[in-house]
């Protein structure tokens, strides 16, 4: 049987998604000792600011990490995955990219400890920023993170495709940044969708939508998503087709069903989508 152009042009995206190996991630702990660790935080962040900052990785004494650019400081947790969102954030800098102009609402869909919600709010000071964690650990230190900035807005539960009851649990041991949700009736969290948080916020549109949500992106894109998705302007993403097979081909076939024209870009882990085809709407949905 011969593939349509849209079945090459999925398949095509699909391979060029970004594999997310948290294994790889997590094993890096041997870097954290490294001279090599240490170039980067000086480069990065000054000779001063970096070595601070590598001797309080080095002696786990990280409830207080001044960042140069960053208004508030950082509290990370020590024997935990809290240095390698850090990292990732502020490092790495995965998260330098060209967003779309003076974003009003930003949603942070697997915000963890906060490092992506901070680095929006020192970005973009005036934005309202939603932050999204079911883990109740990682919802705490999320808390903390954010206290100190305006108009966040805390949500601890799952982001799903209808409202529910969720069970979040480390299932593939990767620790606290590794957490995944799943459809129980007797879980511990409430699921929700994302046309829910533009109700309850009384949201017009999405600005900015960055989500790392640990394989549930295969379901809050499989139903449920054609109103909040029109009205996403860009869209941050990790697929986890390493956790769970098919979370690629179902958010780029989504994509191509939704947006009329879009840019594809790729950084680090993440897959960046900007919706070109985007209009304003003024009509909340009902």
């Amino acid at each position: 049987m011969n593939k349509t152009s849209q079945q090459l042009t999925n398949e095509k995206l699909v391979s060029s998604a970004p594999e997310v190996n948290h294994h790889q991630r997590v094993d890096e702990k041997g870097l954290i000792k490294s001279v090599g660790l240490l170039m980067r935080l000086v480069s990065r962040f000054g000779l001063a600011a970096g070595f601070k900052i590598f001797a309080q990785v080095k002696l786990e004494k990280m409830d207080h990490v001044r960042v140069p650019g960053v208004l508030h400081p950082i509290s990370l947790r020590k024997a935990s995955t809290d240095k390698y969102a850090f990292f990732q954030t502020f490092l790495y800098k995965e998260y330098e990219l060209d967003y779309v102009a003076a974003p009003a609402v930003i949603i942070d869909g697997g915000a963890n400890i906060g490092m992506f919600s901070v680095l929006m709010k020192n970005q973009f000071p005036h934005a309202q920023v939603i932050s999204i964690e079911p883990d109740a650990e990682n919802f705490r230190q999320l808390k903390l993170n954010t206290s100190n900035y305006q108009n966040v807005f805390l949500e601890n539960m799952g982001l799903w495709n209808k409202d529910t009851n969720l069970h979040v649990y480390d299932k593939y041991e990767l620790g606290n940044w590794g957490m995944v949700v799943e459809e129980s009736p007797s879980g511990n969290i409430k699921g929700g969708s994302i046309n829910m948080l533009m109700r309850k916020y009384n949201l017009k549109q999405i600005d900015i939508l960055k989500l790392d949500i640990e394989s549930s992106e295969k379901v809050i894109f499989s139903s449920n998503y054609e109103y909040w998705l029109s009205r996403t302007r860009m869209i941050i993403i990790e697929l986890h087709d390493s956790l769970q097979a098919g979370c690629a081909q179902q958010f780029f076939e989504v994509i191509q069903k939704v947006f009329n024209k879009y840019s594809f870009a790729v950084k680090g882990e993440n897959v960046i989508i900007t919706n070109l085809s985007w209009q304003p709407d003024e009509a909340p949905q009902s």
